[in-house]
């Protein structure tokens, strides 16, 4: 696990995550593992939803699903930050290689998978981010 000192940004602040996934069962239990690793969460289960949390907050990072209810997420995450880490969180393998190639700082992790490994990747991106900028 990173440390969350390591994690915190320059000013001290709690990276800001948002969870993009239209089943329940899966997004508030990441978002309760993402709490207890002291990240700031902000969760959506539809495009438009994400789409209006992305007008009104800057994420550090984001997990998103690509397949939200006849929706893909890929709106969600062309939107994002460019700075900010993205985990594809999505059993659509070949629709996600195309924006992992696009998008700097974005990865596939296929559903299922850990949660706690989920989180894990995310702390490593969001480690490399901050070294990069840095």
């Amino acid at each position: 696990m990173t440390d969350i000192a390591v994690m915190r940004g320059t000013s001290g602040e709690t990276p800001l995550i948002l969870v993009v996934e239209d089943e329940e069962t899966l997004r508030e239990p990441l978002a309760h593992l993402l709490r207890l690793r002291h990240y700031e969460v902000i969760t959506a289960d539809s495009v438009e939803s994400a789409l209006g949390l992305l007008q009104t907050n800057k994420p550090d990072g984001a997990i998103v699903d690509l397949q939200l209810n006849g929706e893909s997420g890929r709106d969600v995450i062309v939107r994002m930050p460019s700075r900010a880490p993205v985990i594809i969180f999505s059993g659509m393998r070949s629709a996600s290689g195309e924006l992992e190639r696009l998008r700097p700082r974005t990865r596939l992790i296929e559903k299922p998978a850990s949660l706690t490994w989920l989180i894990d990747a995310l702390d490593e991106m969001l480690v490399k981010t901050r070294e990069f900028v840095s």
